[in-house]
């Protein structure tokens, strides 16, 4: 699983450095940006009308399709099963909360509901299968982002995330069942449409705490084309064919740890549930009316690394190991942004 891992890291590392090196090589001017160069530009405006909105409020429902699923325990025995339905909904709202010529701070706010139902299960009694059909994985989260303007063509940016994170979210172990997220970012404007960034991430997006460098990569080479990269977290390349519709084709790591509250196991009040996976998607994005989007996405994930142990052990000291098959989602949303008219307004055109 390890060796899954650093694979897939290498070759989305692989990918950032072609990314990169064929950016420099196509440009001629290495000094500073400036910017007051490309605000005079004609095409500037045509530009920015293809980019996407921001998203202020959003709705998702998500569905996975069948899969199975191997236990394997020295504690409780091993045991199969096939999910024959992982469903999952959540909604997210961002907010303003300052909005200045050189600082941004945007807070949000979300929930997000996972359940699963059993179909042929080889040992009915499992624990982990009657607690997991029984109670489903939920998570409420606060985030802020901010960015800060520096010097000549420099910003920082910063990323804080803080959720609850359990099978029964209450004030009772509420610190087990708090998990955080930051990442900072030093980076530079390479061009109106282009920048480069690197920093520090914490969280979990290999299922169990862990601190990994990042690459900031963004550039919208064209008036339809754009690319987004958090390595080694995320690549997003974007196609806007009209004003209207955006396709994005996404590569990820998502990870999550969720603290699992009373008896689960006999002699265990209290547990973690860690996972992680990696996930290839195609979205389409389509405007319904001005300030109401609708999204669809299909895509593949496979997991990674799955386990149920104490708090604070990691996989070398799990209880139970789970083994589970990749397989396709589909996902539908909704989400409103902000009207164009009121966005050029905010922008002095």
């Amino acid at each position: 699983m390890v060796s899954e891992v650093t694979s897939l890291l290498v070759s989305i590392s692989r990918v950032f450095l072609c990314v990169t090196v064929l950016n420099i090589c196509c440009n001629t001017s290495y000094g500073q940006y400036d910017k007051s160069k490309d605000e005079t530009s004609p095409i500037l405006e045509a530009s920015l009308r293809y980019k996407p909105r921001p998203k202020f409020i959003e709705f998702e429902f998500e569905v996975l399709n069948n899969f199975g699923v191997e236990s394997k325990s020295k504690l409780v025995g091993d045991a199969e099963a096939e999910i024959n339905q992982n469903l999952i909904r959540q909604a997210k709202i961002k907010f303003p909360v300052i909005l200045k010529d050189k600082v941004t701070l945007i807070g949000g706010l979300g929930y997000r509901h996972e359940q699963f139902l059993f179909g042929e299960v080889s040992e009915p009694g499992y624990p982990l299968y009657v607690r997991f059909e029984d109670k489903p994985l939920k998570r409420v989260s606060s985030s802020f982002f901010l960015r800060k303007e520096l010097e000549g063509d420099k910003f920082f940016l910063a990323y804080l995330n803080n959720s609850l994170n359990s099978d029964e979210i209450q004030f009772k172990n509420i610190l087990n069942q708090l998990k955080s997220s930051i990442a900072l970012t030093i980076g530079r404007e390479k061009g109106l449409h282009k920048e480069v960034g690197y920093g520090l991430s914490f969280g979990y997006d290999l299922g169990q705490p862990l601190i990994l460098p990042v690459f900031f990569y963004k550039n919208a080479f064209s008036l339809h084309w754009g690319l987004e990269m958090l390595l080694p977290k995320q690549v997003k390349l974007r196609y806007s064919p009209a004003q209207k519709t955006h396709l994005y084709l996404i590569t990820q790591l998502q990870g999550a740890s969720y603290h699992i509250q009373d008896e689960v196991l006999p002699g265990f009040s209290q547990l973690e549930f860690r996972r992680s996976s990696a996930r290839l998607s195609l979205r389409l994005e389509r405007e319904i009316h001005d300030w109401l989007w609708f999204g669809a996405m299909v895509g593949y994930r496979e997991p990674l690394n799955i386990f149920l142990s104490e708090p604070g052990e990691n996989r070398s000291n799990s209880i139970i190991t789970i083994n589970a098959q990749g397989t396709y989602y589909t996902n539908i949303s909704i989400f409103i942004v902000p009207p164009a008219k009121l966005l050029k307004r905010a922008k002095g055109r």
